[in-house]
């Protein structure tokens, strides 16, 4: 075999190989930190994840895992009100959420979750801020829903977002209206709609069911909030968010039964 020939072979060979080691290297950390996240153990599935990122920095499922489990690491630390520890969590989510949406922009989870990080890190701004996070929530939710109906994340992101610009103040809805030139539109019966569309496809859920029972306590609609408040009560959990759904239903279905 002719040397150059001979000596490119070889290089081809080399790449070859190194190529699947680092593919398998970055496999190996996506089962462990999948293992992690089904123990509900975020932050140690974020550092398997972020250890697969590191070999594979363009792969899809390690951009679809790593900004699922940032926002989940930041919602945790909300819950345990642990503000700045949350936000570093949430601004991370939203940078690898825009490096996922640019280079999938064909996948509705990329939208879903931009949408998603971008509705968690409106928590932490104020005014203005908030309202053009808001838009950018329900422009990306709407084209994920477009690309993919059947996903339930989505509605839930929607339900959210129409309770929360419903719920708005005269003086919030001013302030939109005078620095932005409007405000999103959104009601409690849109927010119902989009969390039954969700339920519709996964009934069992606890966080719609949890979501969609905000949404009727903030209409007053006390009988409709309890059934969904003690249904919740029965259903297995599957997400670390139930947990923390389970506890505020059993202290507000104690404050109404007082």
């Amino acid at each position: 075999m002719n040397k150059n020939i001979k000596f490119q072979f070889v290089i081809i060979v080399t790449i070859i190989v190194t190529s699947f080691c680092y593919c398998e290297g970055s496999k190996d950390y996506l089962e462990k930190g999948d293992e992690s996240y089904s123990k509900f153990n975020n932050i140690e599935a974020l550092s398997y994840y972020e250890k697969a990122f590191s070999i594979t920095p363009n792969n899809y499922d390690v951009l679809l895992r790593l900004v699922k489990t940032y926002n989940a690491a930041g919602e945790e630390y909300y819950e345990y009100r642990k503000r700045t520890e949350a936000e570093n969590y949430i601004n991370k989510a939203l940078e690898i959420a825009d490096i996922f949406k640019n280079k999938f922009p064909d996948s509705a989870a990329a939208y879903c979750y931009f949408a998603m990080s971008s509705g968690n890190i409106a928590l932490f701004k104020g005014g203005k801020e908030k309202i053009k996070f808001a838009k950018i929530v329900e422009q990306n939710a709407k084209i994920s829903i477009s690309m993919n109906p059947n996903a339930y994340l989505p509605y839930i992101i929607l339900g959210i977002y129409y309770r929360e610009i419903a719920g708005l103040s005269w003086i919030e809805r001013a302030f939109a209206n005078t620095f932005l030139g409007d405000v999103p539109s959104g009601s409690y019966d849109e927010s119902i709609s989009m969390l039954k569309k969700a339920l519709a496809i996964d009934e069992n859920m606890i966080v719609a069911n949890f979501q969609l029972a905000l949404t009727y306590r903030r209409m007053d609609k006390e009988a409709e909030e309890k059934a969904l408040l003690q249904k919740i009560l029965n259903l297995p959990i599957r997400d670390f968010r139930d947990k923390f759904a389970i506890e505020k239903a059993k202290k507000r279905l104690n404050s109404i039964s007082k």
